[in-house]
C-alpha cells in the first residue's frame, strides 16, 4: 500500500514496528509526549521491500545469501556482490520520487541526514548501537538518495555479520530528518549503564553530532544531579536543566531506564535517538586470561577485544572460514589466535600458545592490521608484556592481542584451474614488494590434469627478502646478483594438489599459496565468477576476456596508486566506487578524475597495480606492458567484465588514439587499421 511506505516520522509509532523500527517509533512517542524531536520522514521497509521485489536486487540479494550460507569462505566476495546491487541497480521511478518529494520538503529547511530504523535494531537484548549507517548532513535530493542506497548497502557489512552471528536482519527501514548544527552533543544515560546507580549521566562533546556516537569526541561525562562532574566539564545550567527533565519524562514515557542520544543548539535541547540500555539487570562478566583459536568463533563472539575486534569482524569475512576448510581438507595453512591477559598471565599463555603456534616467528596485533610487533615465538611472553598497554579492555587489568604465525616462505604466488583442466602457477620470491599489486612478471608453470609440468617462462629477479623481527611489516628486501628462480617438480606438484583440492571444494578459485621447504601452504583465497580459460592470446596475455574500443589514456606514474593501495589495502572485495573511504583518497580522486573526463576510456598502463582496481567501472578496458593472470586487478577486471590484455604494443599508443582491444590484440583505429 502507498500510504505505508513513505510516512511522516512523527506518525512512526501509528504503524507496525516492523514497517517504521523501533527509532523511528520512538522518536514519534517522544515528539508526541511534547518533547524537540527535529522533522522527518521515514522510509519504510515495505518501501525497501518493493524496490527489491521490482527490481533484480531482490533475487540477487537471495541469490548470495545462499552462496554465503553454502560456502563462508566467499562471505566477503558475497556481501560485496549484494552492496554493489543495492548501490548500481536503478530503483523504480515511482518509488524514487515519493522518497524525492519527502526530502525535497525536508531540504527547504536546510540539510538532511539519512538515518538507520532497521526493525531489529533499539532492542532491550541487541541494541545494534553503532552497527547500521547513518550519514548527512546532505544538501540534495540525489545526495539524499545516494546515501539511502549506501546506508540499506551497510546492512550487508563485517560489522552487522559479526553482530549478529550470521544472521543478517530480515528487514530494513530509514527516516530522512532534518539536520541540527550541535553546539553540544552527547548521550544521556538515565541511569548508570556500568554500576546501575541512579540518577542521570551524560556523555558530553563539542562539534560534530556524530562524534559522541562513534566514540571520536574531545569530551567528558558529567552526573548531571552533582554539583560537580568526574571530568572537568561545565555544562551550562540551562543545558543540565533540559538534559534532567529529558530523562526523567523519556524514564516516565518508556517506563525503563533509556540511552537517548541528543544535540543542544541556539539554546534548545533536541533528541535524536531514545533506546533502552541494554543488559541493565547483570554487572558484565569480568574478563579471563586465557586464549582462543580463532577458528572458535562461538567463544570469539562473547570475548571483548577492544581494538582487535574489528580484525576478527574482517577475518569472519573469509579467512577464519578459509583455515577451518583448509584443516577439513588437510590443506596445509597459517594458525592465528586470540589472547587476553594480564602482564602476570603473560609466561603461561605463552607457554600453552607455543603449543598451537609451530612457526619461528609469531606476529602479534594489538589493532589494526600492520600496526604490531613481529618477534620470535621464544620471546611472546615478553612482547605481551610490553604491549600491555596497547589495548586495554573495560577492565584496563586486562589487555587484548591478535597473535598470527609467519611462515618464513621460500616462494609465494597464485595459481588456478584453467577450464581445459591445467593448473597454472605463478611463483616469487617471497616477500618481494608488488606481488600482489602485479608489478612483477612471475616465473610461470603449467601442470596438465595427467600431472605433467611444463615451465612457461622462468624469471630472473635480483632481490630477495628476509624475515627481521620489529614493528610493522616484516619481510625486508635486499638486493642480490641476479638470479634464475626456478621451482622443483616437486614442489610445483605439491601446490597443483592443494590448489585442485580446493577448488573442487570451493568452486572457481584463485589460490594464494607459499612454500616452505618443499611443501606448499595456503595463505588466501579469492573466488573467481567462472573458470579461467588458457593464459595466452594471439595479440598477447589476455588477463580479462572480452572487447572494447575507446580512447587512450596513459597513466605513466603508479607510485602514488601503488602506495595508496597498500595504505588502503585495495584488494578483491570492497575496493570500487563504492568504497567511500577508497574514492576520498586524493590519490585515488586524482586518478578517477583523469579517467572521468572522457568516455570509453582505454587505461594503458605499465602493469595492473591494485591502484587501479577503483578505476575499474569507470574505464571501457586496459592495456598493460606488464603483467601476470592472476594478481588483484586481473580478477577485479574479470569479474567486472572488463576487457583487459598484456601487450607487447602498449608501448606504441599515444594518447587520445582510438583502439580496440580483443583476444586478437590491440588495434588502432585510424585512417588505416594497424595491429600491434
Amino acid at each position: 500500500m502507498k500510504q505505508d511506505r513513505v510516512v511522516p516520522l512523527y506518525r512512526a509509532d501509528e504503524f507496525p514496528a516492523p514497517l517504521t523500527g523501533a527509532k523511528a517509533g520512538a522518536l514519534a512517542r517522544l515528539h508526541g509526549a511534547g518533547l524537540s524531536v527535529p522533522d522527518g520522514v521515514c522510509v519504510t521497509s515495505r518501501w525497501f521491500a518493493e524496490v527489491a521485489s521490482r527490481t533484480d536486487i531482490g533475487r540477487l540479494v537471495e541469490h548470495h545469501l545462499r552462496d554465503l550460507g553454502a560456502n563462508p569462505t566467499g562471505t566477503g566476495r558475497s556481501l560485496e556482490l549484494i552492496r554493489r546491487a543495492l548501490t548500481r541497480t536503478p530503483w523504480p521511478g515511482d518509488l524514487v520520487a515519493e522518497v524525492s518529494e519527502a526530502a525535497r520538503r525536508l531540504l527547504t529547511a536546510g540539510p538532511v541526514m539519512v538515518r538507520s530504523s532497521v526493525p531489529v535494531e533499539d532492542g532491550a537484548g541487541l541494541s545494534y548501537a553503532g552497527v547500521f549507517e547513518s550519514e548527512g548532513p546532505l544538501e540534495s535530493v540525489p545526495d539524499v538518495l545516494a546515501a539511502l542506497g549506501r546506508c540499506w548497502a551497510a546492512l550487508y557489512s563485517a560489522r552487522v555479520v559479526a553482530y549478529a552471528r550470521g544472521q543478517l536482519p530480515g528487514e530494513y527501514a530509514a527516516f530522512l530528518q532534518s539536520w541540527v548544527r550541535p553546539d553540544a552533543h552527547g548521550v544521556l544515560f538515565t541511569r548508570d549503564p556500568v554500576t546501575h546507580a541512579d540518577g542521570p549521566i551524560t556523555d558530553v562533546a563539542w562539534g560534530n553530532a556524530t562524534d559522541t556516537t562513534s566514540g571520536r569526541a574531545n569530551g567528558g561525562r558529567v552526573a548531571l544531579t552533582a554539583g560537580d562532574d568526574e571530568s572537568g566539564v561545565t555544562l551550562p545550567r540551562a543545558l543540565r536543566e533540559s538534559l534532567n527533565s529529558l530523562a526523567e519524562r523519556g524514564e516516565q514515557l518508556f517506563g525503563r531506564p533509556l540511552d537517548i542520544e541528543w544535540v543542544w543548539s541556539d539554546g534548545h535541547l533536541h533528541t535524536l535517538q531514545a533506546r533502552p540500555i541494554t543488559h541493565t539487570t547483570t554487572a558484565t562478566r569480568a574478563p579471563a586470561a586465557a586464549w582462543w583459536p580463532d577458528s572458535d568463533v562461538g567463544a570469539l563472539h562473547d570475548v571483548g577485544l577492544g581494538l582487535c575486534r574489528r580484525r576478527f569482524e574482517g577475518a569472519l569475512m573469509k579467512h577464519i572460514w578459509l583455515r577451518r576448510q583448509c584443516a577439513a581438507l588437510d590443506v596445509p595453512t597459517y594458525r592465528e589466535a586470540y589472547v587476553v591477559y594480564r602482564p602476570e598471565d603473560t609466561r603461561r599463555l605463552a607457554d600453552e600458545l607455543a603449543g598451537h603456534l609451530r612457526t619461528e616467528y609469531v606476529q602479534i596485533n594489538w589493532a589494526a592490521r600492520g600496526t604490531g610487533t613481529v618477534a620470535p615465538l621464544a620471546e611472546l611472553a615478553l612482547h605481551l608484556k610490553r604491549g600491555h598497554e596497547r589495548n586495554p579492555l573495560d577492565d584496563p587489568a586486562y589487555c587484548a592481542a591478535h597473535i598470527g604465525e609467519i611462515v618464513p616462505a621460500e616462494a609465494s604466488g597464485f595459481s588456478a584451474v584453467l577450464s581445459d583442466g591445467t593448473v597454472v602457477i605463478e611463483a616469487f620470491p617471497a616477500g618481494l614488494p608488488g606481488i600482489k599489486e602485479g608489478g612483477l612478471v612471475p616465473s610461470v608453470f603449467t601442470v596438465s590434469p595427467a600431472g605433467k609440468v611444463a615451465r612457461e617462462h622462468i624469471a630472473t629477479f635480483a632481490r630477495r627478502c628476509r624475515i627481521e623481527p620489529g614493528e610493522g611489516w616484516w619481510w625486508h628486501p635486499e638486493d642480490t646478483p641476479p638470479y634464475v628462480f626456478d621451482r622443483s617438480n616437486t614442489e610445483v606438484l605439491d601446490i597443483a594438489r592443494v590448489t585442485r583440492a580446493l577448488c573442487e571444494s570451493l568452486g572457481e578459485a584463485r589460490v594464494e599459496w607459499y612454500t616452505d621447504d618443499g611443501r606448499a601452504m595456503i595463505r588466501d583465497v579469492s573466488l573467481e565468477g567462472g573458470r579461467l580459460d588458457a593464459p595466452s592470446a594471439p595479440g598477447g596475455q589476455l588477463i580479462s576476456g572480452g572487447v572494447a574500443s575507446g580512447t587512450v589514456l596513459h597513466l605513466p606514474d603508479l607510485g602514488d596508486l601503488d602506495e595508496a593501495a597498500r595504505a588502503l589495502e585495495v584488494s578483491v572485495v570492497g575496493s570500487g566506487t563504492d568504497n567511500a573511504a577508497v574514492m576520498a583518497d586524493a590519490r585515488i580522486t586524482a586518478a578517477v578524475d583523469a579517467v572521468s573526463r572522457a568516455t570509453d576510456v582505454i587505461v594503458v598502463a605499465e602493469y595492473p597495480s591494485a591502484g587501479l582496481i577503483p578505476l575499474v567501472d569507470l574505464a571501457a578496458g586496459f592495456v598493460f606492458r606488464r603483467g601476470n593472470l592472476l594478481c588483484h586487478t586481473a580478477i577485479v577486471l574479470r569479474e567486472r567484465g572488463v576487457p583487459a590484455i598484456v601487450s607487447a604494443g602498449a608501448a606504441g599508443l599515444r594518447d587520445g588514439m582510438t583502439v580496440e582491444i580483443s583476444p586478437a590484440g590491440v588495434t588502432v583505429l585510424s585512417d588505416r587499421e594497424q595491429t600491434c
